[in-house]
């Protein structure tokens, strides 16, 4: 099955093709023949499916047949998503897709200057990619004509919900009279994503794309036990010692993240943060500066990190688990990309073993878990985090980092450092 075969034109094939897709993947096939019909769509698919595709593609295709009917540009299609980072992400695919085409695209989001934004709106546009308050205050400001939007896309649903977003979603559904079809994507098939579907969508076409391989067999994934208090030095002597050039840090918290980029600047370690209290000015900022290399490590929290889009990043670090499995994977999903390698490591202190349990029986494989010299936890956290722990043949070897840890980190007769030997769970498979 070929783009083409699916109904798109030959200019969306031809960008379908400059991005290296050379067929459509499994999700696409199932949606975009039925949402080129205007039916309804409830697509449960994690990143990396080839899910935005699936609901861009026929959208453009959409756009151009208007186009052939000589009808005026339009505002016809709405993309709502939860953060300003993927709206950003959705932005940049869509206009990837729409390059050989006359489609105009808007992103609106809050943090930053309006008046561009309704400058924007002004020059008439086909697509408006938006976060849920800012779209809001354009509507309430009449800066944004929704009068002739036929198609509603609530991408990252999930996400939404569990950010309290529903009240937000159902004002603005108010505002769209001349709906024609609803789209609703989801990493997740939970009660309130059901719920939802059940009061948006019309006789849906249900698309689950199932995997027991949740995770990019490309992506090694390493735990490491650490008692909490010494879990701020781990993570500085595995960038060091390892040499990462370039590592994404996760965390569950704001606080956390400004903490962590605290230390690893006093242990010499370029670093910055992006979360829900930065200004977005200071987020694009941080993230221009890590894609460039300018700083070694940025340290983000989970929904900052939505749409989060770094080429050739190999090291994601879990300095603490997230609370949802799904996010696991959305974490480490950042590494290893177009088919390439890379490494995600865990930080397991004593809050989060039980956590790393529910990771393993989410994504169906054990997580190795390994001793790092210097940060042995004790008989009982580890009998807790591993169960069975025997010696394996795994030798790491620590490298010279020329000071990156800071001169606290060393002893003044440290030249040498021996080499680690791993420990690993009976069973785990590398």
């Amino acid at each position: 099955m070929t783009f083409r075969q699916l109904g798109l034109c030959k200019e969306i094939a031809h960008a379908c093709e400059d991005k290296g897709y050379k067929a459509p993947t499994k999700i696409q096939e199932e949606a975009i023949v039925q949402l080129l019909r205007k039916r309804d769509l409830l697509a449960i698919a994690k990143t990396g499916t080839g899910k935005t595709a699936a609901f861009v593609l026929p959208m453009l295709q959409d756009i151009e047949n208007q186009k052939e009917k000589n009808e005026n540009r339009v505002l016809s299609k709405l993309i709502i998503a939860p953060t300003r980072e993927l709206v950003l992400q959705l932005t940049k695919s869509i206009e990837s897709y729409a390059k050989y085409l006359d489609i105009k695209v808007c992103s609106i989001y809050g943090g930053s200057n309006i008046k561009p934004q309704i400058k924007r709106l002004d020059e008439k546009v086909n697509i408006v990619i938006a976060t849920t308050g800012r779209l809001m205050d354009l509507i309430r400001q009449d800066k944004i004509n929704v009068t002739k939007v036929d198609t509603l896309v609530l991408d990252e649903a999930d996400s939404m919900l569990d950010m309290g977003f529903v009240e937000d979603i159902e004002t603005i559904m108010a505002s769209l009279t001349t709906l024609q079809q609803n789209i609703l994507c989801s990493a997740t098939l939970g009660p309130n994503i059901k719920k939802l579907s059940n009061r948006l969508l019309i006789n849906p076409k249900i698309i689950e794309i199932k995997s027991n391989d949740r995770v990019n067999d490309r992506i090694e994934q390493i735990a490491y036990p650490v008692t909490a208090v010494k879990k701020l030095e781990m993570l500085s002597f595995l960038i060091g010692s390892q040499n990462m050039k370039q590592v994404l840090v996760f965390c569950k918290t704001k606080a956390s993240a400004e903490e962590i980029v605290k230390n690893l600047k006093l242990d010499g370690l370029k670093a910055a943060s992006v979360h829900g209290d930065k200004t977005h000015g200071a987020r694009v900022k941080a993230i221009t500066q890590f894609k460039e290399g300018q700083i070694r490590v940025l340290v983000a929290t989970d929904v900052a990190a939505r749409g989060l889009d770094i080429v050739d990043l190999f090291y994601v670090i879990n300095f603490d688990l997230p609370f949802m499995p799904i996010d696991y994977v959305h974490r480490i999903g950042r590494t290893a990309r177009a088919g390439k390698d890379g490494i995600a490591i865990s930080l397991l202190d004593e809050y989060d073993v039980a956590t790393i349990r529910e990771v393993e029986k989410y994504i169906s494989q054990k997580i190795p878990k390994l001793d790092l010299d210097g940060f042995e936890v004790g008989t009982r956290m580890k009998m807790i985090a591993t169960k069975t722990i025997v010696e394996t043949k795994d030798d790491i070897k620590r490298k010279k980092t020329g000071g990156a840890f800071g001169k606290k980190k060393f002893r003044k007769d440290a030249k040498k450092v021996p080499k680690q030997r791993g420990k690993r769970i009976v069973g785990d498979k590398r």
